[in-house]
């Protein structure tokens, strides 16, 4: 059974005075499971009426413990404008179910495709009496909490308490946004007070809410009127975390806004930063009772720093007092230790602030943040991990550890991603690093990749054993021995480096691995030759083959079986070439089995026009983002209308044989236009996202339009007369297995059998390109010239 994949569309109206005014009565017309959208469990029903015909149900049951109800407000063809909205619910409920009903908001990101929930207002605690007469819920979202232009939901949410089922009904949401014309009046800055002398690092900018605000423009200079420091736009909060320079003077002020305009006349403060290194915080837990603590940390194998592990332990503690040493340019290894629950799991991450600026936000200063990812599960949790201490720095850096429940293995919740966000189900803990220098310079380490004698891919990484001691290593590439004509000292602070060779060439390698004492001294070179270039396979492959049937392009027309599953999940045809020239565009077409009448196939193509081996630099991609797809639809591959477009060469194409591929895959009826399905078909590399489609590889020559008969490989093969009337002939016809003859613009004119006598009398007088393909998979291209 193939997988139903759902997609949102949003339309999003703009204008100055927009609101929301909305009444969300599950009648009909109106009703459709696009604006009302619900999560967990239920569906629309009679019972649940408190006025009209039909009502929303929130079916409670021993796997759905909470849901709701929502009305998208991207789909009711209104905007809103960012102001307060004030909203009802009428609502009612079976016997015996228990729980608590909340107004709620719901935050789209269109990146992970999923809803954020907000509760506000008053709930309504409900026991097990039976509701039968509806009663309303009333709130206020306030000001600048639904920012314009952003996806909303406005509904219910219920979560139950206790372990019994049943349905909560509810019924007309009523969704009203205030109107303004005129813009906010202005903020004070409540923090720093004007003329005051703060910490530096970590400022936390504070000022007092404005009723109609949208925003806060907060500005900090060193000037007068300035914004050299800070120049940002708050959102639907009344603070903000900024780093400050130590010892400096500093500008500071703070202007709301909506959609009628900027608050005029705000008033600036002035304010000093001492010497003093501040960090954001405090930080607290949205669940106090349920804080799972971390209880041990220890660094490159030391005494551990032991902490209590009973539940409920503070969110945050600071244990900057405690001091673990280590050494720049080598690996710190830390073990940590939480409180864990079953099979629940808990990630780590952790935040050092190597520049020592009061923020954990800079470049290289975050880790375990994104893959792979540190967790683990058990009553006690053992995390582990490996950070590269910078070379050049010494002194004391605070380290941030934070640790929370993170069911994913494949993402971190913003509890552990955010150094100054607040936690869930889990502790935060800060320490001090004292850096001190190394010693030595460090030794020479071992090349992996390439091997002493060894063939390796044009399109190749160098790799190489980490180095103790080494803050990075310098490479040295040349065409002889000792040579650094290609490289010369270039540095890389990892154990890796890609890079493309020349095809045929012998090169020698050395890497230096170096510090802030030297260099390490005595290393050996490694040498290799370049081989041709090596295209990655896609991973995993398509489960089940429904296969491409048809290519057709420039030349290429290559029909393939039909049948779903008798063919490769990945098929090369690289003995089939399509003839195209620089600045030139040629049409596509595509077919192939879809497996059934309601089902589409989207294409995309990827070509290499540069030859590096790869499909991923600019313009190397077709039909890959919403606004090209292109696909076909209930199509058995052989009767259905092909899919088509347009593949336009780039005119900075390199001259020569390269790849092209094309893959084909099963998508819903939007295609793959949500993350992460969206970048992965934009991956010539992997087939993730969908079970069902195909890939196919060709050949693409991309044809010098000024290339002459004189280098078109006259010691095998000649064409004369050149310029010709009628009649092209060809002196040696032996290893050919077609001839191709194109236009200059890369359109084919004609497709024929070998011959050493070609009748060209139907074609006009022009320049034309003889094409030439080879048994043996290569081709032979010359110009000719009819008069």
């Amino acid at each position: 059974m193939k997988k139903l994949l759902l997609s949102m569309l949003m339309a999003l109206g703009i204008g100055a005075h927009a609101q929301y005014s909305y009444i969300g009565d599950f009648e009909d017309p109106g009703y459709n499971t696009t604006t009302y959208k619900q999560f967990g469990g239920g569906s629309r029903t009679t019972a649940a009426a408190c006025n009209g015909v039909n009502g929303g149900q929130l079916a409670i049951s021993s796997t759905v413990t909470q849901t709701g109800f929502m009305v998208d407000l991207s789909t009711i063809s209104q905007s809103g404008n960012g102001q307060k909205v004030d909203v009802s619910v009428h609502y009612k409920k079976a016997a015996t179910i228990t729980g608590t009903l909340n107004l709620a908001y719901f935050i789209y990101n269109p990146e992970a495709n999923n809803w954020s929930i907000m509760t506000f207002g008053t709930p309504a605690v409900l026991n097990a009496t039976a509701i039968t007469t509806c009663a309303t819920l009333t709130g206020t979202i306030p000001s600048g909490s639904l920012q314009p232009g952003k996806v909303y939901g406005v509904g219910v949410w219920f979560v139950r308490s206790g372990t019994t089922t049943g349905n909560i009904f509810v019924d007309d949401i009523n969704i009203s946004q205030e109107v303004v014309t005129t813009p906010p009046v202005c903020a004070s800055l409540t923090y720093p007070a004007n003329g005051a002398t703060v910490s530096g690092g970590n400022v936390n900018f504070q000022w007092n809410a404005v009723p109609t605000a949208v925003g806060y423009k907060l500005k900090v200079g060193t000037a007068s009127g300035g914004n050299n420091i800070l120049d940002i736009d708050v959102q639907g909060a009344t603070h903000y975390d900024a780093t400050i320079p130590v010892n400096g003077s500093y500008f500071a002020s703070v202007t709301p806004h909506n959609l009628a305009g900027d608050a005029t006349g705000c008033s600036e403060i002035t304010f000093s930063t001492n010497s003093s290194i501040s960090y954001c915080g405090p930080i607290v837990s949205t669940a106090p009772a349920a804080t799972y603590p971390i209880s041990s940390v220890a660094v490159n194998g030391g005494a551990a720093h032991t902490s209590s592990a009973t539940v409920g332990s503070p969110a945050y503690e600071d244990f900057s007092s405690t001091v673990f040493n280590v050494t720049g340019a080598n690996n710190m290894t830390l073990a940590v230790q939480g409180t864990g629950l079953g099979t629940n799991r808990f990630g780590m991450s952790v935040f050092v602030d190597w520049n020592n600026n009061g923020s954990f936000n800079d470049a290289g200063e975050q880790y375990f943040t994104t893959a792979p990812f540190v967790g683990g599960t058990g009553a006690t949790v053992s995390l582990s991990g490996t950070i590269a201490v910078p070379d050049g720095i010494t002194g004391d850096r605070r380290m941030r550890i934070k640790y929370n429940f993170n069911s994913s293995t494949t993402s971190v919740t913003t509890a552990l991603s955010d150094p100054c966000g607040d936690i869930g189900n889990g502790q935060v803990e800060d320490y001090t690093l004292n850096i001190t220098p190394p010693a030595t310079a460090p030794a020479c380490t071992t090349v992996t990749a390439p091997t002493e004698g060894s063939m390796i891919s044009a399109n190749t990484t160098f790799t190489w054993t980490a180095a103790p001691n080494a803050s990075g290593y310098k490479l040295y590439l040349g065409t002889t021995a000792g040579g650094t004509e290609i490289l010369n000292g270039t540095l890389v602070t990892g154990t890796s480096y890609s890079t493309l060779l020349t095809n045929g060439t012998t090169y020698y390698l050395k890497v230096v691995p170096t510090n802030s004492v030297g260099d390490a001294a005595g290393c050996t070179e490694v040498s290799f030759t370049a081989g041709p270039l090596s295209y990655c396979s896609p991973t995993p492959g398509y489960s089940t083959v429904e296969p491409t049937t048809n290519v057709t392009f420039a030349g290429i027309n290559n029909t393939t079986s039909n049948v779903v599953g008798g063919t490769p999940a990945y098929e090369q045809f690289l003995n089939l070439t399509a003839q195209v020239v620089p600045g030139n565009s040629y049409p596509i077409s595509l077919n192939a089995n879809t497996d059934g009448a309601s089902f589409r196939h989207c294409f995309s193509v990827f070509i290499d026009w540069n030859q590096d081996g790869d499909f991923n630099d600019a313009g190397e991609k077709y039909f890959t983002d919403a606004a090209n797809f292109i696909h076909v639809l209930g199509s058995d591959g052989i009767a259905g209308t092909p899919a088509t477009g347009t593949i336009a060469v780039p005119a900075d194409a390199k001259f020569g044989v390269t790849r092209m591929r094309v893959k084909s895959a099963y998508y819903g009826t939007a295609g793959p236009n949500t993350e992460p399905n969206l970048t992965n078909w934009g991956n010539a590399c992997v087939t993730t996202g969908s079970s069902f489609g195909q890939v196919e590889d060709y050949t693409v020559n991309v044809i010098d339009p000024s290339l002459a008969v004189s280098t078109a490989n006259k010691d095998r093969v000649s064409v004369y007369p050149n310029p010709f009337h009628d009649v092209l002939k060809i002196s040696d016809v032996k290893g050919v297995k077609s001839i191709t003859i194109t236009d200059v613009s890369g359109r084919t004119v004609k497709n024929m059998k070998p011959s050493t006598e070609l009748n060209l009398s139907s074609l006009n007088a022009g320049l034309y390109i003889v094409t030439l393909h080879m048994e043996d998979g290569s081709v032979k291209t010359v110009k000719a010239i009819k008069k």
